[in-house]
C-alpha cells in the first residue's frame, strides 16, 4: 500500500490538491466490445504507423524507438492529412469507453480542480453523469479558463484539449510550440496553481515537455516549496526518483504494479476515505462575489 504523506492528507482535507490524471488512468477503461482499451502514446503512434504503411517511414520508426514522440506524431499527422481527425476518433471515441472504478475513486478525492492531458472524455462523462452536469469542463483555449483558480465549484481542465475539438489538440512538436506562444496566459495560470496548490499526479509519465518545463521552473524559482507528488510504479529506478525530486520537486509515491495495479486502486480508496466526513464541494455554485 502507498504510504500517503501526512502533508498530502492535510492538503486534501483543505481541498488544496490538484489531481492530475494521465493516460494510465484512462487505460483502465474498456470499450463496448469488452476488449479495447484507450491507447497509450506509443501504442497510438504505432497504430498510426501501421495505417500509413511502411514506405518512407523509417525516420518515424526511429523517432518512436528513441522516444522522440513529438516529432513522430507530427510526421504521422502530416502524412495522414484529412484522415487524422477520423483516426483520432476511431482510437479515442468510437470504442465507447466506459468509466473504470479508478475514475470513481479519484472523483471521491473530492477536490475542486482536476487537470488532465487526456483527449478522451471518459472522466468528465462519468463526473457529469453522477453530478447531473454540474461540474465545469474547460479547455486550455477557453478565454475564461483562468476562473478555475478562484471559483468554488469543481472544475475539470483539459490541458491539451479535447477530442471533440481536434484542431486544438496539443499532440505534436508544432502543437506544443504554438500553444506556449498563443496561450501563454494559460501557462501562467498553471504556474500560479503550482504555487498555491499541491499536485497529485496519477497515471502520468514524466515526458510531457510543457509540464516538465513548468515543474523545473517552479523548482528552481521557489527552491523551498513543499514537494508535489507523483504516484508511480516501484520499478522506477532510484536514480530517476532522486532526479525527479531534485530537478522537479516531485516526490515519488511508489506501489507494486502487479495484479493490474490493484495496490494503486486500494491505496486511492484509503486516501479518498479521509474525505468521507467532510462537506462536499458545492458543485452547483458559480462565481462567488
Amino acid at each position: 500500500m502507498i504510504d500517503w504523506p501526512d502533508q498530502l492528507k492535510r492538503d486534501l482535507l483543505a481541498r488544496r490538491v490538484v489531481v492530475f490524471l494521465g493516460s494510465g488512468v484512462s487505460k483502465n477503461s474498456i470499450g463496448q466490445d469488452g476488449e479495447t482499451r484507450p491507447p497509450l502514446w506509443v501504442e497510438f503512434l504505432n497504430s498510426a504507423l501501421e495505417k500509413v504503411g511502411g514506405r518512407g517511414t523509417s525516420h518515424i520508426k526511429k523517432a518512436i524507438k528513441e522516444n522522440d514522440l513529438l516529432h513522430a506524431c507530427e510526421w504521422l499527422k502530416n502524412k495522414m492529412e484529412e484522415e487524422w481527425p477520423p483516426f483520432l476518433r476511431a482510437k479515442f471515441v468510437d470504442p465507447g469507453f466506459t468509466p473504470a472504478e479508478i475514475h470513481k475513486v479519484i472523483f471521491n478525492l473530492d477536490q475542486r480542480i482536476y487537470l488532465t492531458p487526456n483527449f478522451d472524455q471518459i472522466f468528465e462523462n462519468y463526473v457529469n453523469g453522477v453530478t447531473g452536469g454540474l461540474v465545469s469542463v474547460m479547455r486550455y483555449t477557453d478565454p475564461d479558463v483562468h476562473n478555475f483558480l478562484r471559483e468554488d465549484r469543481t472544475h475539470i481542465i483539459k490541458v491539451h484539449g479535447s477530442i471533440e475539438h481536434p484542431a486544438e489538440l496539443i499532440f505534436t512538436q508544432h502543437d506544443y510550440a504554438k500553444a506556449r506562444v498563443s496561450h501563454s496566459a494559460f501557462y501562467d495560470v498553471l504556474d500560479a496553481c503550482l504555487l498555491s496548490h499541491t499536485f497529485l499526479f496519477i497515471g502520468c509519465g514524466i515526458s510531457d515537455p510543457d509540464l516538465n518545463l513548468l515543474l523545473e521552473n517552479h523548482r528552481f524559482n521557489f527552491p523551498n516549496s513543499r514537494p508535489h507528488y507523483l504516484v508511480t510504479s516501484s520499478k522506477v529506478p532510484k536514480d530517476m526518483v532522486n532526479s525527479l525530486r531534485y530537478n522537479r520537486n516531485l516526490k515519488c509515491l511508489t506501489y507494486d504494479s502487479k495484479n493490474h495495479h490493484t495496490e494503486l486502486f486500494d491505496s486511492l480508496k484509503v486516501l479518498a476515505s479521509i474525505m468521507d466526513n467532510v462537506a462536499p464541494v458545492p458543485a452547483e455554485l458559480g462565481v462567488v462575489n
